[in-house]
């Protein structure tokens, strides 16, 4: 029977078990290795959190409030609302203060020209006290500041002023008031004849008072137009623009409708006050 311990197998027998302890500790050194490959995990930046800092987010999304996320969602920024909401306030102030203003302001000026209009036939002697006369410098003041006005009869004004300097501007300025006046020097007084009222210079006072009634409310149509297109222009919210239109309007419409009596009422003063001249006559 052959030895099965033979020189080539006891030195492979051998072999085996020297190298045992070798290949024993083998799972130790892969559990150390992948213990110290977990920790490293733990604090080295995932894709994620390089994906946030590349976009500068740094997590700041996930501290957002629900309103905040829901502006997010749906491409409104806090900026943008403020901004949105600034405009509205602007425009608002537009049609509540600014539009009022500019119509009382327009109405002012076209009431003087009427009620200048209503004077030269109702009391031309209250429109001479009220005339503005220069007396250089770039300065005016009022007729009565520099002469006295007084008036002599029913048809007759004599101002004298105080001063010989004042005399030339002042009797400049009372010839091109009114066309029909008669008015002369005579030394140091300006004599003025008013002329007669008829039905004549009633009728035509006012035609002219009816112009600056269709000046007028030309001038409120031009201020809403402004005030449309400055609203469209201001790119406010569609329901914020269509109350504000409709505020606008009611505004205009109301402003222009209550002034416009006030002017047609200077109209029938002219007409029914005062006596004609045809009236004494008979």
């Amino acid at each position: 029977m052959r030895c099965a311990l033979t020189l080539p197998a006891l030195l492979s027998s051998c072999s085996r078990r020297a190298t045992w302890p070798r290949r024993w500790g083998q799972p130790a050194t892969l559990t150390a290795a992948a213990t110290r490959c977990i920790g490293a995990l733990a604090f080295a930046p995932t894709r994620i959190g390089q994906k946030d800092q590349r976009r500068s987010d740094r997590g700041e999304s996930r501290r957002l409030t629900f309103e905040e996320r829901a502006e997010r969602r749906t491409g409104k920024s806090r900026e943008l609302k403020l901004a949105r909401e600034n405009l509205l306030q602007e425009a608002e102030q537009v049609i509540q203060a600014d539009v009022p203003d500019e119509l009382e302001h327009i109405f002012m000026q076209h009431f003087e020209r009427a009620n200048v209009c209503a004077m030269k036939v109702l009391n031309m002697a209250k429109c001479l006290e009220l005339l503005e006369v220069d007396v250089g410098g770039g300065r005016k003041v009022l007729l009565t500041k520099v002469a006295q006005v007084v008036k002599t009869s029913n048809s007759t004004v004599e101002i004298v002023p105080q001063n010989a300097s004042f005399a030339s501007p002042v009797l400049h300025r009372v010839t091109r008031f009114d066309a029909t006046l008669h008015v002369t020097k005579e030394q140091q007084k300006i004599k003025v004849v008013m002329p007669p009222v008829t039905t004549g210079r009633r009728d035509k006072a006012v035609a002219e008072i009816q112009q600056v009634i269709a000046a007028f409310k030309q001038k409120t149509k031009q201020v809403r137009t402004h005030a449309t297109k400055a609203l469209q222009d201001a790119s406010i919210d569609e329901n914020a623009l269509r109350d504000l239109n409709a505020q606008l309007d009611t505004t205009v419409n109301t402003f222009t409708a209550e002034k416009a009596a006030e002017l047609e009422q200077l109209a029938e003063d002219v007409t029914s006050m005062g006596v004609d001249e045809s009236d004494i006559g008979a």
